[in-house]
Parts: structure tokens; sequence; C-alpha cells
């Protein structure tokens, strides 16, 4: 009861005790294989059929400790394991216990048969002799010329036989009673010092003393004061015998206890936080195993005892500080992460800010700074998981923003090196959110608003350009400038018609998605060349401008 009442309180303390630590999982799968080899170590005992209560609980306090680890509740499977490992090495001890009182029957009970095989086959010589005696008694009487010499003779064996037989016959139950005591002797040696066992032998000799003078009737008196006496004898031995048996186990469990109880210390560093105790309990510990190898349970079980008292001391004292030691160090190490984790966003944000990145992904950069500012508010207002997840936040927009630049920019050298690929194309100039195409030439008859024939081969390649995957969804614009030649409203509603053409042809004959295309005519409004004799060619260009952005 003492047990079960212990393994109650443990299993609150697992359900209802308080905050649990951080386990390391090395040990704590080590006390899972301790736990695990000694249900094996009960199993091969036979536990599981002579204590099934015992093995049962054991396995499923196994089974709880696993469910525990597997949920991430390290200090709860601790707690089971350990409870499993106690349970397991009782089911031992039991198991052992049970053994040793079937072993000592069927000791018993072989030398008792053994005894009464050796009486019978005596009494059966005895028999034997008898019968052979009484055929020559008879065949001496049928026997006429046999003398009465002979019958007295033959007569006086008979007697003699007869007084045998009647030996042997009361040897039988006072050799039992001799075995019986010697058996007392056997399953427990100290009751030979008694004065049982001395009255006991006294009768038995005297049982034999008198059978071998005749005395037949003190004889049977004195065999059934000595089978009394020996079956006292037997029935004591088999009682102390039992209370040592119980006292062993007493002795074992709580023993089994301290050793469970020092593993939990272990697990607290109570060796660091509460070394005398840990050091006293050891010492009791090995104090009680002394005393336990030399049959002295009683003691053995008040060291254990003592022991687990002091025990239980040491680890509710570790326990209080190494769950103020691992709370601080999750907390360094808490703020450490934090720390770093914005020291290192900032690093980031910074290093990006005189690239592309803010101008091709301006909002993603803008959410960036701002998770990062969070992080740096949450860092200062001690809110360090806060401050981590801030962190995280800003890096996880940062990474999308210089993704997405990378991928622009990408998309735009590959849009670069296509439309300087088209044919009669003169210029191709990459700009921040967009890619310029110029063609200069005489795109247009002197006048006219129709393309030239030898120039639909450059705005088909260029359609094809637009439409490739990749840039398809980009917007275009049409810009046509013409040269100074001319009056400013001939030449700006010249330049518009011829616009609207270029934006047609690549609608109707590139295909090109109508609402991507805006066209603008410019005239003369914006030259690029102000002076040599090649000015006025210059000026005339087309600017088909891809928005990248």
């Amino acid at each position: 009861m003492k047990f079960y009442g212990w393994l109650f309180f443990c299993t609150c303390l697992v359900v209802f005790g308080c905050a649990k630590p951080e386990i390391n999982e090395i040990v704590l799968e080590t006390q899972l294989q301790d736990a695990q080899q000694a249900i094996n170590d009960a199993a091969t005992s036979e536990a599981e059929s002579l204590v099934p209560e015992e093995f049962g609980r054991a396995v499923k306090l196994l089974s709880f400790a696993r469910d525990s680890y597997e949920k991430g509740d390290l200090a709860q499977s601790a707690e089971f394991a350990s409870q499993a490992e106690l349970v397991a090495q009782i089911a031992i001890a039991k198991t052992r216990q049970r053994h040793a009182r079937q072993q000592a029957v069927d000791v018993r009970e072989q030398i008792y048969q053994q005894i009464i095989t050796a009486h019978e086959h005596e009494l059966e010589i005895a028999r034997l002799h008898q019968a052979i005696t009484e055929v020559q008694l008879a065949r001496a009487r049928s026997a006429r010329d046999s003398g009465e010499e002979q019958r007295t003779k033959l007569s006086k064996e008979i007697a003699d036989l007869e007084t045998q037989l009647r030996q042997a016959k009361l040897r039988t139950p006072i050799r039992i009673a001799e075995s019986l005591a010697n058996i007392a002797a056997e399953i427990h040696s100290p009751i030979t010092s008694t004065a049982d066992y001395e009255r006991t032998q006294a009768a038995i000799a005297s049982a034999f003393g008198l059978i071998e003078r005749g005395a037949f009737t003190e004889a049977e008196d004195a065999i059934a004061n000595a089978e009394t006496l020996a079956n006292g004898l037997y029935q004591l031995a088999a009682q102390n015998r039992q209370a040592e048996a119980a006292a062993e186990m007493d002795a074992r469990i709580e023993i089994a206890k301290v050793e469970v109880i020092l593993q939990r210390a272990q697990i607290l560093n109570a060796v660091q936080h509460s070394p005398k105790q840990f050091q006293e309990a050891s010492t009791q510990l090995q104090q009680a195993k002394q005393r336990f190898d030399v049959g002295r349970y009683e003691q053995a079980k008040q060291s254990a005892e003592q022991a687990q008292r002091v025990a239980e001391a040491a680890v509710a004292t570790a326990e209080t500080k190494e769950y103020q030691q691992r709370a601080q160090q999750e907390l360094s190490a808490l703020i450490a992460r934090a720390e770093e984790a914005v020291e290192g966003v900032g690093k980031k944000i910074s290093a990006q800010a005189e690239t592309q990145v803010p101008q091709l992904e301006p909002q993603l950069y803008k959410l960036a700074n701002s998770a990062y500012e969070k992080a740096i508010s949450a860092f200062a207002s001690k809110e360090y998981q806060t401050a981590i997840d801030a962190s995280k936040e800003a890096e996880d927009y940062l990474q999308r923003a210089i993704a997405n630049a990378v991928q622009v920019t990408s998309a735009k050298s590959d849009l670069v090196a296509a439309s300087r690929r088209v044919p009669k194309v003169t210029n191709v100039i990459e700009r921040r959110n967009s890619v310029l195409v110029r063609i200069n030439g005489n795109v247009f008859a002197h006048g006219s608003t129709q393309i030239q024939k030898e120039f639909f081969r450059t705005f088909s390649g260029l359609a094809k350009v637009l439409r490739t995957a990749g840039f398809d969804a980009y917007p275009v614009h049409i810009e046509v400038h013409t040269s100074s030649l001319g009056t400013a409203n001939v030449l700006k509603n010249l330049s518009m018609g011829r616009a609207d053409t270029i934006k047609k042809y690549l609608i109707d004959e590139g295909r090109v998605d109508a609402n991507r295309i805006t066209a603008e005519g410019l005239g003369e409004t914006q030259p690029i060349a102000s002076e040599g004799h090649d000015k006025e060619e210059r000026n005339r260009r087309i600017d088909i401008i891809i928005k990248t952005n």
C-alpha cells in the first residue's frame, strides 16, 4: 500500500505539479530505454503470468511515457518512464519471490516422495522375507521327518521377522518427521539454533531408540509426539521464511524507489544544486544495498527509507534551482536570438537601399522597413518573441522584393536582347522602369501615314517580342516624332496619324492586345539633336516604350 500511495503521489505531481523543465532528449531516451529493458527483464522472469497486475501497470506507464514524448511533453515523459522502470523492478522482485516459494514446495515434495518410496521398498523387502519364511514353515510342518527343533527355529525366525516388519512400519513416519525437520532447517537455517528444533530432534532420537528396543507401544506415542513437533517446526520455519521474503521484498522495493528518485535528481543536476543531500542519499543507498546483500532486510529497508527522504529533499531543491536556471538560460537565448534577428534584417535592408529593389518593388520594400521598425520597438519593450516574429516578417517582405526585382531585371535584360534582334531597330535603351526601342529611317514616305513595305518585318518582329511569355503583359506606348520641316500643326497631325497606323498594325497584324497599347504623335516638339547635318533625320524617329514596372 505504501508503494501505491507513493505512485499516486508521483502521478499527482506529473498531472498537477509545477511548470515542467525542458528535459534533455538524450537523457530522456536513456530513461525510456532503461524502462523498456526493465519490462523486458520482467517478461523474461515470467512476471506477465505470475504478477500480471504490476507487469501490466509498467507497460501502461511506458506507453504513457512514449505518448508524452511524441507530444513534446518531455518532463511528463520522464516522470512516466521513471515510474514504469520502478514498477517493472517491483514486478521482477515479486516474480523472484514466487519462483523461490514454488521451488521450496517442489523440493519438499521431491524429498517426501523419495523418503516414502525408500520406506515402501524397505517394507516390501520385509514382507517378502516374511512370505518366504512362512512358506518354509509350511513346508517344514508338512514334512513328516521334520523335527521339533526345526519347527522351533522357524517359529523364532517368524517372530523375529514380525518384529522387524513392525520396526520397519514404525520407522516410516519417524523418518518422514525427521525429513520434515531437515526441510525446515533448509528453508530457514536460523531455526536450527532454537529450542523447538532441539526438542524435535530429541523426540525423533527417542522414537528411534524405542523402535530399536522393541518398545512398540511407547514408540508409537513417541512417534506421534515427534510428528507433532516436526510439523510445528516446519510451520514455524515456513512462517519465518515467508516473513523474511516479505521483508526482502519491502527492502527491494524501497531500494528501487531510491534509485529512481536519484536518477531524477541527476537529471535535475542535483549534484550541482544540492551536493550534500545528493551525496548523503547516495551513501544511504549504498549502505542499504550492503545490508540487503547480507540478508539484513529490515535494516536495509530503514536505510533505503532514510535515503528516499534525503533524495526527495535533494530533488525538491534541485528542481527549483534547475527551473530557475533553465528559465534564465532560455530567456538569455531568446534575447540573443531576438537581437541577432533584428540586427540581421536591419543590415539586409540597408544593403538593398542603394540597389534597384526600392524602385522596382517600393511597396514590399516599404513593408519590410515597417516590420523592421516594429521589431526594433518590440525589442526595446522586451517583447523578444514579437521582435523575432517581426524580424522574420521584415525579411520575408525583403526577400520577396529582391526576388521580384531580380525577376524584373532578368526579364528586362531578356527584353532588351530580344528587341535588339528585331530588323532595322536603330537603338534599344534600358531605362529604370522601361525599355525604349528606337527606329529611324524612312518608315513612312514623305507626308504619308502608310508604313513602307521594307519595315513590315520590323513591326512584325516587334509584335512577336511583345507576345513572348514574360513580356506579354507589359504596357506599350508609341511615340512618333517628326523633323522640323513644316508647320507645327501639320507635323502634329501627321505624327499622330503615323502613331495610329503603327498601333493598328501591331493589333491587327501583330496580334498584340489592344488594351496594352497607347499611341501619341509629338511632331517636332521633342528633338534629340540640335545641330549637325543629319539632325533632321535623327529627330525624325519612332520610339516604342515598353513599360517593365
